[in-house]
């Protein structure tokens, strides 16, 4: 479903820009999706400022927005918090300011989903902050074009996909419940399946040997279920798992299990 402002609420004010917005505009090339709390950490402003030039540059088209419960943002609807991403105006001003290869922003976004991408962009921040303070550097891969490919025959498309100290992780979030896919599998069964199937069509795409895929779900215990389920058919340290809490305390932490052998061991990303 698209989030777009209906036709009496079109967003087209006049607005002057400044210079500080092009940082804004790279904050959301690389992030894609903020609350006000969230850009002021990654801005290193007031959140205050933040709070008022984001609600100018969603008046002027260049960003929009959805509240963080998933509802339409319009002026008589709750308040903040609001979780901002790029319009198409604001796609197009980060690609001629070199942020983005082409033009790029978000034409729909379904109201069920968006605590799923801020998750993401949770994840994101906090493995880059980690990684930095060990002296590395992190190149992430979120926006769908990029990453969506084909295996078993089938198109997928990972949430993410991130590369540090030589070595490449796709990333899965995972909030709603399993449900069925076909002949008893699950969805996150077929997820599974098909990265357990994408190791010769990787090294086509990205010219590397091989990755792994870190897996984020609520808590611990839907992880210890999922990774009881999972043992006998995907045995593998391809796959690592953790629950939210466990990466938002530490991500580089011993803290990820393996369907291989998550009974007796825990792994660190480095």
């Amino acid at each position: 479903m698209s989030i777009r402002e209906p036709a009496a609420q079109k967003r087209d004010r006049r607005l002057y820009t400044r210079k500080s917005d092009a940082d804004i505009l790279k904050a959301f090339a690389s992030y894609q999706f903020l609350t006000v709390e969230l850009a002021s950490q990654v801005l290193k402003r007031n959140e205050i400022a933040v709070r008022r030039r984001l609600r100018n540059l969603f008046d002027g088209g260049i960003l929009n927005r959805v509240t963080a419960s998933g509802e339409r943002s319009l002026p008589h609807l709750s308040p903040e918090p609001f979780v901002y991403f790029l319009d198409e105006k604001g796609g197009i001003q980060a690609a001629e300011l070199g942020y983005l290869p082409s033009p790029r922003w978000i034409e729909s976004k379904s109201r069920m989903t968006i605590s799923h991408d801020l998750e993401i962009t949770k994840f994101h921040l906090a493995l880059e902050k980690k990684l930095h303070g060990e002296g590395f550097i992190l190149d992430w891969k979120q926006w769908r074009g990029e990453l969506k490919d084909q295996a078993e025959g089938s198109a997928f498309i990972p949430d993410a996909m991130a590369v540090f100290n030589e070595n490449a992780f796709f990333l899965e979030i995972v909030k709603a419940n399993e449900s069925e896919y076909h002949n008893g599998e699950s969805n996150i069964e077929r997820k599974f399946a098909l990265y357990n199937s994408y190791r010769e069509r990787f090294r086509e795409k990205y010219g590397m040997d091989d990755f792994r895929v870190l897996w984020v779900l609520p808590t611990k215990e839907r992880v210890l279920r999922l990774l009881a389920k999972i043992e006998d058919r995907f045995p593998y340290r391809r796959f690592y798992l953790t629950d939210e809490a466990s990466y938002q305390k530490n991500v580089l932490g011993k803290i990820w299990w393996t369907p291989r052998d998550f009974r007796d061991k825990t792994y660190s990303l480095l």
